[in-house]
């Protein structure tokens, strides 16, 4: 009778959930095509076929595997009456990137927050 509740109680213990450490998730890594062409030929791409404008303008900091920092500039293009916008990049200016400029992305703006765009220009600008 022993060996039974021994053997039963083991049995239940199996279906006790155990507390196991779950390792976080890691990030999906892509690779991303990009269109990269000379400076001059993506700002007037920009300027002329899709009436862009510059916006705003920013810095990115890229560590490179050998610990080196890199400054890559950011542009947002946009063309308020159509509704379009551009996030163009400069690559790291090696080899076959040197005078080059690549579009990150480039779509139509869905919605614009104006409270923040407020508060970052100021009324005077709006």
């Amino acid at each position: 009778m022993k060996k039974c509740l021994i053997i039963l109680l083991l049995g239940l213990l199996s279906f006790v959930p155990t507390a196991t450490a779950q390792e976080p998730e890691q990030p999906l890594v892509t690779q991303k095509p990009l269109m990269c062409h000379t400076a001059d030929e993506i700002m007037r791409i920009l300027t002329e076929e899709y009436e862009e404008k510059p916006i705003l303008m920013g810095k990115e900091p890229l560590m490179l595997p050998n610990g080196r920092l890199l400054e890559l500039h950011i542009q947002l293009w946009v063309n308020v009456k159509k509704g379009s916008y551009s996030i163009v990049q400069s690559p790291p200016q090696v080899e076959q990137f040197v005078g080059k400029l690549c579009i990150l992305s480039a779509g139509d703006i869905l919605d614009l927050n104006i409270k923040e765009i407020r508060l970052l220009l100021g009324d005077q600008f709006i």
